[in-house]
C-alpha cells in the first residue's frame, strides 16, 4: 500500500463543510458577543449588532437610515479621501454612472472596494443623499456650492439633481452668470439649454434675459467661433423678445457670437423693433394729448381764480363769481341777471349765458330787495 499525502484521503466537500462548520461557529461567537458580521463579496465587515430591521428600497427620508450603514453594505466607495459604506440597490437608482458600473461587465461588479475620483471637492455625502433619497439639501445650490455641484452631479450621471440645479439657477442667474466658474469646462451646453428650458418653462425670465445668459456663458472657444452658443441662440429662440437695448450690450459684450449668424436671424428683432416704435409713439400720441387736456384745465381753473376790478367802485371781485348761482356776500350791494350772473354796480356783465338757475336764493333776493328800498 503506498503511503499518501496529508489531506489527500479527505474529499473536497467534506473540506468545505468543515471551514464552514468553523466560519458558522466564528460568527455565533462574535453574534454572542453583540457583534454582527456584513459579509461582502470579497470582504467581511464586522460591526455592532443594530436592531434596524431587514434592508429594503424605499425612498423619501426613510432611506436616509442607510447611508454610510455597514450594515446591508456590498460596497465601500472612497469618493477622493473619503470613504462610504454603499448599497447597490442605492447607487445604481438615480445615478448612470453606478448603472454602467455596478450592473455591467466592469470589474468594479465583483469588488468591495472602488475608489472614484470626482471632478469637484466636497458636498460628496449631501449628492449620496439625494441619490439615496431624492431630497436636495437647499446648501448643494449655493453660491459657493453649486459649480461643485454641477460637476460631480454631472460625473455621476444624477440627471434629477442637475435639473433642480439648473431650476434653482435659472430663478438666480444674475447671481451665478457672473461667476468666472460659468463656462465651458465646468457648465457645458446642455446644462446651459437646461437652464434656458426650466426658466421658460416656469416664466421667471424676462424679455432678454436668455441672451444674456448664453453671451456671459463662457464657451472658451477661438476668437469668433461659438458653435455652442449659436445653437443655443437658435433653439431656444433668445432674440425673439429681445429688445434693442440687451442686443446692442451683447454686441458689444461679445461680437463675434452674432458673426455666424444668419441675417435672417435677426428679422424678428428687427420686426420687433418696429412694433416697439409703433407702440411707443402711440403712447406718446395719447400722452401729449392728456397733457394739453390737463393744461387747458390747468388754464381755466387759473382764469377762475382771477380777480376783476370794478370800473366805476373799484372792487375786486372773483371772476368766478360771475359765472356760478352761488350767492357771494360782498361789502356792497350787486345785482344778480338772471342768464348773466353776478354784477357789481351794473358794470360787469357776463359776457356768457352760462347756467340758468332755477330760482334765486334768498341772499339774492334780499340784496334786491334793499336795493329797491334805496
Amino acid at each position: 500500500m503506498e503511503d499518501s499525502k496529508p489531506g489527500e484521503d479527505i474529499p473536497n466537500g467534506q473540506l468545505v463543510c468543515e471551514m464552514k462548520d468553523a466560519l458558522n461557529s466564528l460568527m455565533s461567537q462574535l453574534s454572542a458577543f453583540g457583534l454582527k458580521v456584513h459579509v461582502l463579496q470579497n470582504r467581511v465587515v464586522i460591526t455592532e449588532r443594530s436592531e434596524s430591521g431587514t434592508f429594503n428600497v424605499v425612498d423619501g427620508e426613510a432611506a436616509l437610515q442607510f447611508v454610510n450603514q455597514p450594515e446591508h453594505a456590498d460596497k465601500i466607495i472612497c469618493f477622493n479621501s473619503e470613504r462610504f459604506y454603499c448599497h447597490t440597490e442605492y447607487l445604481v437608482l438615480r445615478s448612470q454612472y453606478f448603472r454602467a458600473l455596478l450592473c455591467g461587465v466592469y470589474r468594479e461588479t465583483t469588488m468591495d472596494l472602488i475608489s472614484i475620483h470626482l471632478p469637484a471637492p466636497g458636498n460628496t455625502e449631501p449628492i449620496l443623499h439625494f441619490m439615496y433619497s431624492g431630497i436636495a439639501d437647499g446648501a448643494l445650490f449655493e453660491a459657493h456650492e453649486i459649480f461643485n455641484t454641477i460637476q460631480n452631479a454631472n460625473f455621476l450621471g444624477v440627471e434629477e439633481l442637475l435639473s433642480k440645479a439648473a431650476e434653482h439657477f435659472a430663478t438666480q442667474w444674475k447671481v451665478f452668470a457672473i461667476s468666472p466658474l460659468f463656462r465651458r469646462s465646468i457648465v457645458d451646453s446642455e446644462f446651459v439649454s437646461s437652464i434656458l428650458e426650466l426658466g421658460t418653462k416656469n416664466s421667471v425670465f424676462k424679455e432678454g434675459d436668455k441672451l444674456r445668459i448664453v453671451v456671459l456663458w463662457n464657451e472658451e472657444g477661438t476668437e469668433n467661433n461659438f458653435p455652442e452658443s449659436s445653437r443655443l441662440l437658435i433653439e431656444h429662440r433668445c432674440l425673439e423678445k429681445t429688445g434693442i437695448a440687451d442686443l446692442d450690450w451683447a454686441l458689444d459684450k461679445k461680437p463675434g457670437l452674432f458673426n455666424a449668424l444668419d441675417q435672417s436671424t435677426f428679422r424678428v428683432v428687427y420686426q420687433r423693433a418696429i412694433q416697439d416704435s409703433a407702440r411707443v409713439r402711440e403712447n406718446l400720441r395719447v400722452h401729449e394729448d392728456k397733457i394739453k387736456s390737463l393744461s387747458q384745465c390747468l388754464r381755466t381753473l387759473t382764469r377762475q381764480l382771477e380777480e376783476v376790478r370794478c370800473s366805476r367802485c373799484q372792487l375786486f371781485l372773483p371772476r368766478a363769481a360771475m359765472k356760478t348761482r352761488t350767492c357771494i356776500v360782498t361789502r356792497h350791494l350787486g345785482e344778480y341777471v338772471v342768464n348773466k350772473g353776478w354784477s357789481c354796480c351794473r358794470q360787469l356783465i357776463k359776457r356768457s349765458k352760462g347756467c340758468k338757475p332755477v330760482s334765486l336764493s334768498r341772499h339774492c333776493m334780499s340784496l334786491n330787495s334793499n336795493e329797491r328800498s334805496r
